[in-house]
C-alpha cells in the first residue's frame, strides 16, 4: 500500500512534516502492533515519486449520486 508516513521509525529517515518525500510502499502483510489513532488526518500535497508497490489494484467503489460524498453534500 502507498502511504504517507509522519512519525515513527524508517531506515531512509523522515523529513519534516508535508515533505514528499515521506512516502512510502508498506507490504500490509508485514505490518504488526497497528493501531487506530485519536490524531488528526495527514498527508503531504502530492507524492513525487511514481508508486511501483501497486500493480493490480482492487476498486471496491460505491456509486455516490453527490459530488462531494466525502463532505456529506
Amino acid at each position: 500500500m502507498l502511504v504517507y508516513q509522519y512519525g515513527g521509525d524508517s531506515e531512509s529517515s523522515l523529513e519534516p512534516a508535508g515533505s514528499a518525500s515521506n512516502w512510502r510502499c508498506l507490504v500490509l502483510e508485514e505490518l504488526s502492533q497497528v493501531k487506530l489513532m485519536d490524531d488528526a488526518w495527514r498527508t503531504a500535497q502530492n507524492h513525487s515519486r511514481p508508486s511501483r508497490c501497486i500493480v493490480n489494484p482492487h476498486i471496491d467503489a460505491d456509486d455516490y449520486p453527490h459530488p462531494e460524498p466525502q463532505n456529506g453534500q
